[in-house]
């Protein structure tokens, strides 16, 4: 069975060390998503024995990869079950998080994390991401990060409106995501959005699963 004591060594593997205190938080973390995930479907079954490796892991990567936002507010676009917006909450305190989820319980659930975990740097937003404009007109946002969510043309299309200019959007792809960034390039015109970077999990792995980097063009104020 995947253990956080695993996960624990992968971090360290890769030069971070993670301290008691959020060690401690990604263990809660770990039993409340088991102890719902049969009744709100979170994860799949299969998934339940390998949440810190298939799901902490892999959330964590835009930060172990240098390339969030250092600082202002990150957007997670169909948090879900808190993946990866709540990883990355606990693993940097400093940036402010908000998780925008659409289905009503698993938002209950994220908030009920959010107490539990005392993540006084993470709010909970209960609407579809492409009404989320709707709910907090004034808000830009610094990044957006989504995870087994959507296409490259509808996280585009989806964060343009709430990116700050500068504002970088991560998407979660898999190994040689070249098509389905080019299939973008017409919404990329559209919300002035560049591409900036395909970083893979492993260098030289083919088949390594890989972060794709956006970026909002103009000037802030423009």
């Amino acid at each position: 069975m995947d253990t956080i004591e695993h996960f624990v060594h992968e971090m360290e593997k890769l030069g971070h060390r993670l301290d008691a205190h959020k060690i401690g938080a990604f263990e809660q973390y770990l039993y409340e998503l088991r102890r719902v995930t049969r009744t709100l479907q979170i994860t799949s079954t299969n998934d339940l024995e390998r949440i810190p490796s298939r799901h902490f892991l892999d959330s964590l990567m835009p930060a172990l990869k240098g390339v969030l936002p250092r600082v202002g507010a990150i957007v997670d676009i169909g948090s879900g079950g808190g993946f990866p917006g709540i990883p990355l909450a606990i693993f940097l305190p400093g940036i402010h998080f908000v998780t925008v989820e659409s289905n009503q319980k698993k938002c209950a659930f994220l908030r009920m994390v959010r107490r539990v975990l005392s993540l006084e740097n993470l709010n909970v937003c209960n609407a579809r991401i492409e009404r989320l404009t709707e709910k907090s007109p004034e808000s830009r946002y610094d990044g957006a990060v989504a995870r087994a969510v959507g296409s490259i043309d509808q996280l585009v299309d989806w964060s343009g409106p709430i990116l700050k200019p500068g504002g970088k959007l991560v998407c979660y792809k898999g190994p040689g995501p070249e098509k389905e960034i080019d299939s973008a390039a017409p919404a990329m015109e559209a919300q002035d959005m560049v591409w900036e970077a395909t970083v893979p999990y492993e260098e030289g792995a083919g088949d390594s699963p890989t972060l794709v980097v956006l970026r909002k063009c103009g000037k802030e104020g423009s």
